[in-house]
């Protein structure tokens, strides 16, 4: 359990999914593997953020999904909604198999998510929202969960007691227990099955990242007409994207792209990442760049990543092999690039 620990210090993940890549990356160092299409769509990110108005923990990523975590070798069981009858009885089970056990419930039944949503500002029309909780352990006090709503977004231990499930579950039992999976190791990678699905992402990843220009003309906007700052869609959509970039460069760790592309898509997560903070200043209040200032920086931020898009595409196009081989076999080297 020590060694579930974040891979999303960004907290740009919804809580499931950032609960799984924490788990699986305990158990294997290839779990950046599941990173190989968060480019995504920055349209897609326009379109939640924006024309829905929805937060960045609402947004449905199209990577650290049930199909790539069976290419990655874990064995996905999914129950389902259960009664809490069903919850005791089963919870063992899995436990004592070695697999972990995440279900939804209100947020706000757990006394310790009501002291942390007191203390960021949590507008009180989201206490209630249903949260992931990871169950790691169990005994005759409680539940052993592992959460991460603490200010660095880095996974603790805590313990709940039964009688909390017991008295959440009298007062909403539509509300607990839905969609219970639990996770197991069951193989090594897919090497080929990742190969071909990162073929068939860059075969079809085409973008203009408009969405920073998106985000530059509604700074002034937001900033007088959005109470809570987490909810900006600007804060919520460059929240996506330095997430998403920065687990982009740790996949692209574990391939045999070259040093161009590996360094243009760094400079492009730390600037996404920067952008990111001032963005939350910004719409916070608090003294930082003028809006031009930050304006420049997205249209920089958007020509970054439409050379580092077309490096990247022009080099996949030339190499035989993108993923790792098996132990003992050389990568490929990148045309160009003899760095390796």
């Amino acid at each position: 359990m020590d060694l579930i620990r974040t891979r999303d210090p960004n907290n740009h993940l919804h809580c499931r999914k950032t609960q799984i890549l924490a788990y699986v990356g305990a158990h294997t160092p290839w779990s950046d593997l599941l990173m190989y299409g968060a480019l995504g769509s920055t349209a897609a990110v326009h379109r939640h953020c924006h024309l829905r108005g929805e937060d960045r923990w609402a947004f449905e990523t199209p990577y650290v999904n049930d199909e790539d975590l069976r290419l990655l070798g874990f064995e996905v069981f999914s129950a389902g909604k259960v009664t809490l009858a069903q919850f005791e009885a089963g919870l063992p089970v899995f436990l004592e198999a070695g697999q972990p056990v995440f279900f939804w419930a209100p947020r706000n039944h757990f006394p310790y998510w009501v002291d942390f949503m007191d203390r960021v500002g949590t507008v009180p029309e989201e206490y209630g929202l249903l949260h992931s909780f990871l169950v790691c352990g169990t005994g005759e006090d409680g539940l052993l969960l592992v959460d991460n709503n603490s200010p660095d977004h880095e996974h603790f231990p805590v313990t709940v007691g039964w009688d909390l499930l017991r008295e959440g579950y009298a007062r909403e039992p539509d509300r607990w227990f839905d969609g219970c999976v639990a996770l197991r190791k069951v193989a090594e990678p897919d090497r080929d099955g990742f190969e071909a699905a990162y073929r068939a992402f860059l075969q079809g990843y085409r973008d203009g990242f408009e969405l920073y220009d998106v985000v530059g003309d509604n700074l002034l906007v937001e900033r007088a007409t959005i109470s809570a700052t987490y909810r900006a869609p600007g804060v919520n959509a460059l929240t996506l994207m330095a997430g998403s970039r920065a687990l982009f460069c740790r996949f692209l760790a574990h391939t045999a792209h070259g040093e161009r592309v590996r360094a243009a898509y760094a400079r492009v997560a730390q600037l996404a990442a920067v952008l990111s903070d001032r963005v939350t200043t910004f719409q916070r209040g608090l003294p930082g760049l003028p809006a031009d200032r930050i304006r420049r920086g997205l249209t920089q931020l958007r020509l970054r990543e439409q050379r580092a898009a077309r490096l990247l595409l022009d080099e996949a196009a030339e190499l035989p092999r993108l993923l790792p081989p098996p132990v003992g076999e050389r990568l490929p080297v990148a045309a160009g690039d003899r760095s390796r």
